[in-house]
């Protein structure tokens, strides 16, 4: 009768502003049943969100990008330096893209289109899609999350399939005969999830790390090498966008004139086959004409010939070389879900809020027993 007594009035915990460790050891004791149903429940709720979570791979890619060249402000940087604002005579980089732009371009609806519209083969399914049809599928991810789609899910499920087969085009036309890209729902969601997957990070050395994640271990690193492709080539275009056009209007004049060199040589060819042995004066002034047209397409179409060359040159030192430092490597373990961390998460946060629960019903039998003490 004295324990049942016990259990129901335990000590006070708070003794003249003071904590009775005993009596505060005594409460959680009594309490026990109740803060093992709490941590009872979050292992439930742990497990069931350690085996529906899909699973997901990690393929890390690191590169090296070529530095570009620097412009240096001379005396006058030297002398700002001196004066505190830096190291402003090495210069800066110009011609090419900061690196601090590249997660910018890296999550760009431009870019991730051109991502989702890219074939591989998709190693759990056995065939080549596109990720727009892979990830548009519904249940991608571990086997729960296949089953929930198609049971407790499946409404949602007939519901997507039903809006794709009607979607809209991509391509608006609008009344100005402008053409802007309008995606479906179905199109933006997959370009999130997309986005959600890679990451790009550049750290205090400058070297360039991009992080996919994916379903499967050899997407996962087939995604990681296909960005550091798209992103090479980004880079590449842009850095060597005015040189090439340069080399290409070059080219055309280059053809042009070795075009009009080869018609004055032939004219003047045929004058003097057909001027043989009748050099009047007439004559040598037509051949004069005709040689000065020669000389004059050949002297275009030489100078042509060697800034065509330069430009060639130029192309060449204008274009990047981006350095893969480490390449895409398919991962041995998944990324996600970290189940045993999960566990122990839920196991810590069942047993505060156990203790939250068990301390708040003492307070408030506390500050009803003060409520009934005062009305009474």
């Amino acid at each position: 009768m004295e324990n049942q007594d016990i259990k129901k009035s335990p000590p006070p915990i708070i003794k003249d502003d003071e904590i009775d460790l005993v009596a505060l050891g005594l409460h959680i004791w009594n309490g026990r049943l109740l803060i093992i149903k709490t941590v009872g429940v979050f292992i439930l709720l742990g497990l069931v969100i350690a085996l529906t979570s899909p699973e997901e791979y990690t393929s890390r890619v690191k590169l090296i990008p070529e530095t570009g060249k620097r412009s240096g402000l001379g005396s006058l940087g030297g002398l700002a330096s001196q004066f505190g604002f830096g190291n402003i005579s090495a210069g800066v980089e110009t011609g090419s893209i900061p690196t601090e732009y590249y997660p910018e371009i890296v999550h760009s609806l431009p870019f991730l289109k051109s991502l989702m519209d890219y074939e591989t083969y998709i190693p759990e399914l056995g065939e080549r899609m596109t990720l727009y049809e892979y990830f548009s599928e519904p249940g991608k991810g571990s086997v729960m999350s296949y089953i929930k789609a198609y049971t407790i899910g499946l409404p949602r499920t007939i519901i997507g399939l039903i809006k794709r087969v009607g979607k809209e085009p991509d391509v608006a036309v609008l009344e100005s005969g402008s053409h802007v890209t309008r995606l479906t729902q179905e199109e933006w969601r997959v370009i999130g999830r997309l986005k959600n997957s890679i990451s790009l990070d550049i750290n205090r050395e400058g070297i360039i790390s991009v992080t996919v994640n994916a379903g499967d271990p050899v997407l996962a690193a087939d995604l990681a090498g296909k960005v550091t492709d798209l992103l090479s080539e980004y880079i590449l275009e842009y850095k060597t966008d005015k040189a090439r056009e340069d080399l290409d209007f070059v080219e055309a004049r280059h053809k042009e004139a070795a075009k009009r060199f080869e018609i004055a040589q032939e004219k003047l060819a045929r004058f003097r086959d057909a001027s043989r042995g009748q050099m009047t004066a007439l004559a040598q002034t037509e051949e004069q004409r005709l040689q000065s047209e020669y000389d004059l397409a050949f002297n275009i179409y030489n100078t042509l010939a060697r800034q065509l060359e330069e430009a060639r040159l130029k192309l060449q030192e204008e274009t990047p070389v981006v350095k893969v430092l480490e390449p895409a490597v398919v991962p041995k373990e998944r990324s996600a879900p970290r189940r045993s961390m999960i566990m122990i998460v839920s196991v810590f946060l069942g047993g505060f809020i156990g203790l939250g629960i068990l301390f708040g019903m003492m307070i408030w039998r506390n500050l009803k027993a003060k409520l009934n003490e005062y009305e009474g």
